[in-house]
């Protein structure tokens, strides 16, 4: 039995308030709950749109992850990303993976998260960080050969990440916002910079 065949929503009603849905049938914004949500959970989900229908967060579509991982509880929203979905660089990927940060710090910091990351960058997929923000490409902020040596210092920079991310996201719509988001880019080109030296030294 598949992880898809034997897993539901149950009470997980994450992806219906923190996902933006922009479909002909459903409209909504991100962070703010879907009109059809109950407090026992999707008011029509026999008939939901297709666009719900077709949603499945990684929790139940990889196996990997166990029963901890859905979203109400860890506080991590996986999706697996198309490659059309990627930065171009990474179109080759057979996929993509990005880890939504809805529970704050306590959703890095729990057992087993950073672990994850490194696994997933040992195998070359393309891991997007967000944090109901701009997302960031973690490939492109740290070695994935060293992320796995040092699992603390992973979780640092993640954490590190995150903030940032975060901040971009409470200062939305302002010239606050850009400040984050430049850090993040100086951190992304220093890393690629030296990288780039690092392999022009081999």
């Amino acid at each position: 039995m598949t992880a898809l065949e034997k897993r539901r929503c149950g009470p997980c009603t994450v992806c219906c308030v923190e996902l933006k849905i922009e479909a002909p049938e459903l409209r909504k914004k991100a962070q703010t709950p879907c009109r059809h949500l109950t407090l026992d959970g999707c008011g029509i989900y026999e008939t939901r749109p297709g666009v719900c229908q077709q949603f499945l967060c990684g929790w139940r579509l990889f196996p990997e992850l166990d029963d901890k991982w859905r979203p109400d509880l860890s506080g991590v929203l996986v999706m697996r990303q198309a490659p059309a979905q990627l930065p171009p660089a990474w179109h080759s990927a057979a996929f993509g993976v990005e880890l939504a940060i809805t529970g704050g710090e306590d959703a890095i910091n729990r057992p087993g998260f950073a672990e994850y990351v490194a696994r997933l960058l040992a195998k070359g997929v393309p891991v997007s960080l967000s944090a109901a923000s701009p997302s960031t490409l973690i490939n492109e902020h740290l070695d994935a050969a060293a992320a796995a040596l040092d699992i603390p210092g992973l979780r640092r920079k993640l954490l590190e990440l995150y903030a940032l991310l975060h901040a971009a996201r409470w200062k939305k719509g302002t010239l606050g916002m850009l400040v984050p988001l430049y850090r993040l880019k100086l951190d992304r080109q220093r890393f690629l910079v030296q990288k780039s030296l690092d392999k022009s030294k081999e």
